[in-house]
């Protein structure tokens, strides 16, 4: 049998024409490659509306390998969505679990002159920390299901190297971010940290409106949960007593906004606010040893490498030693709320409350009042 070889004036064209031919093919006998399925619903990858000029770091994939089971409450209108990636290992769990809550997508926050921050944006600044995928895992609260929606297909149509991520769908929330608003979602924060935190050993809490976290924080905080704290400098203890100092329990870093540093108002050193109260109202009061202290003024002149004895640690970036949630510690309500009631929880278990001296900060977005398009 004989060969038709093209000449050498056609080989260009056939070739060509191969690699059309075959480009074709691959459509036809794959059409539905391209495509997520959530739940019976097939959905098509959109681009990542994000707006990081660098958001490479979440690649888009035409195979998607990301597994989704969705929980659905009998006795409740609550959903757990799980997301399994490719690089999940049931022999290895993830060590370290983020947890975020939102209400919906405008709580992701905005700063002046910069498009929105999305989804995409908190992913991107977590994976920034360069955590091996198999060792980091998500915990996500939303109240609002075009958010979901979202999410589930930013999560089904992208290669994130992460190892896992959990939604808690919870409609009938009303979770609020800042300063104010923490004493009303304290039972949010609860119910996430119960559905999310497992057998993790770090917990990082961050708010979402963090738009920018240190390179390496996730690295430190590692580091100095992992010595003893007589092995840690902490600069505002005199020399000497460090062997008195609770082991290290929660840890926070400073946060500023564009035209405000000081973005930790409830992480400080010495007496509390209701301690403060009830002293002033005493008639028999006597002097008191020491003031509050913002953790603003008491990180001032210190080193990387140290850290500071706090009473309190605000709520924009924490980490927790997961095994104080499995005991018990709680966001707590009432007289001491947020994270005053938390350090005072913690203290109460035998464990401590320390900020990162130095040049450790976060960055807080300006504003939070917007509508995500």
């Amino acid at each position: 049998m004989a060969y038709i070889t093209p000449s050498p004036q056609r080989r260009p064209l056939f070739i060509l024409s191969t690699l059309i031919l075959i480009a074709l093919g691959s459509s036809f006998l794959n059409p539905l490659a391209s495509q997520a399925t959530i739940g019976r619903m097939n959905v098509l990858p959109h681009e990542l509306a994000s707006s990081s000029s660098d958001s490479g770091l979440i690649r888009q994939v035409p195979y998607r390998k990301t597994e989704l089971t969705i929980d659905e409450r009998t006795d409740s209108d609550i959903q757990k969505y799980s997301f399994i990636t490719k690089y999940h290992d049931a022999e290895h769990l993830p060590s370290t679990l983020v947890l975020v809550a939102t209400k919906d997508d405008s709580s992701w926050g905005h700063s002046e002159g910069e498009a929105n921050r999305t989804f995409t944006d908190f992913l991107d600044m977590v994976i920034r920390q360069r955590v091996p995928p198999q060792d980091i895992s998500i915990g996500l609260l939303t109240a609002n299901r075009e958010s979901l929606d979202r999410y589930s297909t930013i999560l089904l149509s992208n290669d994130l190297p992460i190892a896992s991520v959990e939604i808690l769908y919870a409609p009938k929330t009303n979770f609020q971010v800042g300063p104010d608003a923490a004493d009303r979602s304290f039972q949010l924060r609860n119910l996430l940290m119960k559905e999310a935190v497992k057998k993790q050993e770090h917990i990082v809490w961050i708010d979402p409106d963090i738009f920018e976290l240190p390179e390496g924080l996730f690295d430190r905080f590692y580091k100095v949960s992992e010595s003893g704290i007589d092995e840690l400098q902490i600069a505002n203890v005199p020399n000497g007593k460090g062997s008195k100092l609770l082991p290290l329990g929660i840890t926070t870093v400073m946060c500023h906004q564009t035209s405000y540093r000081d973005m930790v108002r409830n992480g400080y050193s010495g007496p509390s606010e209701a301690e403060m109260k009830k002293w002033q109202e005493d008639k028999d009061r006597k002097p008191l040893k020491a003031w509050p202290k913002p953790m603003s003024h008491i990180v001032e002149n210190t080193s990387d490498g140290t850290l500071v004895r706090l009473d309190g640690v605000g709520e924009t970036v924490l980490y927790i030693r997961a095994d104080l949630i499995r005991k018990g510690l709680k966001w707590p309500h009432g007289e001491k709320s947020n994270s005053e009631g938390l350090c005072s929880l913690a203290k109460d278990m035998g464990w401590g409350c320390y900020g990162l001296g130095g040049g450790w900060e976060t960055r807080h977005t300006d504003t939070l009042d917007i509508v995500a398009a």
